[in-house]
């Protein structure tokens, strides 16, 4: 244990950080799922992971680094606990409150609204059967029609929708919440054929993530709290199935195409979560022979809420800034993911990267807050969604994609049409 110390003090460091997080979730029986927990929760396990090293593009964070990524963490942290310290002056309620039915909620009408996003889900796997033939999990190879070269045109964009469809019935799956069994029984059969259904026509990671993530945080709050000792062990259930594959490497990998196929299994997911940090560095302290990425200005900042419009394309190609696929920070190619931190760096430089976290952590602990009160679907609508996000952060920024402001605006359409409101008359 003390060699593995010394060998790894980072990970050894920041794997403490995750366990205080579980500790004092179950210690001081706290939502684990709150704002705090969850950003340094996963930023501390992916970096800490990440610090293993295992591939050589996975060097030492530079000084600036660490200034960007734990000034973030401060920002959103103290912003945070801000908002918990303003609300325990007023006296309000800091735990969750326990689930009651949203009975003043027009669930048919929810259900019906729901619908609208399925019809395009369709159109976008209609899309993808014009191109592949077939569901692509259906066609015998399913590499041919993943790839950059093939185009869909805009029906990825619908096709993306799964998640979005996941969230809007999964609020009503639960019987806590939703008094209407029918209508809870059709939305639990929608959450399945579509989840099916987004893994038969395109088995993407991405929303196979966001799907599972959004289905554990309504439980969470509709129906019965996750234990921390719950998540600890699945991290050590997963912890001990990576060294478990590694020690079979070493045993028995004396075959090369075994030991490549071990290799493959193990710095496959490793590199899915450590390229996001490498190229964050990489991005921030660029070798002397590479041209730097230039500032945005806080221009591209914007490009998701107004990416439909050409608005924001028209900026990158005019000024030559990267697009989603960050061309000009891939460290290694094929790999070209970065932490939000790289967005918000090159956006709104040092200053940005401290106050957009802190204005993060306080909006969204105030909605964290108004869960300690009975709560409405739009109110667990939306904090599952952003809490999604943050515990995403280490990989992507959503506010990047305008197909993310899309689904918001929708959720905020349905939730709010489905409020009952009572007659003039009756006041």
């Amino acid at each position: 244990m003390l060699s593995w110390i010394v060998e790894y003090p980072v990970s050894f460091t920041l794997f403490l950080v995750v366990f205080f997080c579980l500790f004092q979730a179950w210690w001081l029986k706290k939502d684990f799922f709150s704002p705090p927990t969850v950003y340094c929760f996963s930023q501390c396990i992916t970096l800490g992971i990440a610090y293993f090293q295992l591939d050589y593009a996975m060097s030492d964070f530079k000084p600036t680094t660490w200034m960007i990524w734990l000034g973030a963490m401060a920002g959103f942290c103290s912003g945070s606990f801000l908002s918990k310290l303003v609300a325990k002056q007023k006296g309000l309620p800091t735990r969750i409150a326990s689930v009651t039915e949203a009975r003043d909620y027009n669930w048919t009408l929810h259900i019906v609204l729901s619908f609208i996003p399925i019809v395009f889900f369709l159109i976008g796997i209609y899309g993808i059967v014009q191109v592949a033939g077939n569901l692509l999990l259906l066609t015998g190879n399913p590499a041919k029609y993943m790839t950059k070269d093939t185009d869909y045109g805009f029906y990825p964009v619908l096709f993306g929708g799964g998640p979005l469809i996941v969230l809007l019935f999964g609020v009503a799956a639960f019987k806590k919440f939703n008094p209407r069994k029918g209508l809870r029984i059709l939305a639990r059969v929608v959450i399945f054929l579509t989840i099916a259904l987004n893994l038969l026509a395109y088995p993407s990671r991405g929303t196979l993530f966001f799907s599972v993530g959004f289905l554990v945080i309504l439980y969470n709050y509709l129906h019965k709290r996750i234990s921390a000792m719950w998540i600890l062990v699945c991290l050590v259930l997963a912890v001990s199935a990576f060294v478990g594959i590694s020690t079979l490497r070493d045993q028995y990998g004396g075959n090369q195409v075994e030991k490549m196929a071990a290799e493959a299994v193990m710095e496959l997911p490793y590199k899915y979560v450590s390229n996001n940090y490498w190229n964050l560095d990489y991005a921030v302290n660029p070798p002397s022979d590479r041209e730097y990425h230039p500032h945005t200005y806080g221009i591209d900042f914007f490009f998701g809420m107004f990416e439909f419009l050409r608005v924001s394309s028209s900026f990158r190609n005019s000024f030559h800034w990267d697009g989603l696929f960050n061309e000009r920070i891939e460290k290694i190619k094929g790999f070209n993911t970065a932490s939000y931190l790289w967005e918000v760096y090159k956006d709104l430089y040092f200053p940005g990267v401290i106050l957009l976290p802190f204005f993060c952590g306080l909006m969204l602990s105030v909605l964290h807050l108004r869960l300690c009160l009975p709560f409405t679907p739009r109110q667990i609508l939306f904090y599952t969604f952003f809490i999604y996000f943050i515990g995403w952060w280490f990989f992507t920024p959503g506010y990047k994609q305008g197909i993310y402001w899309i689904w918001s605006l929708f959720i905020f359409f349905v939730s709010t049409v489905c409020i009952q409101r009572k007659k003039l008359a009756e006041a």
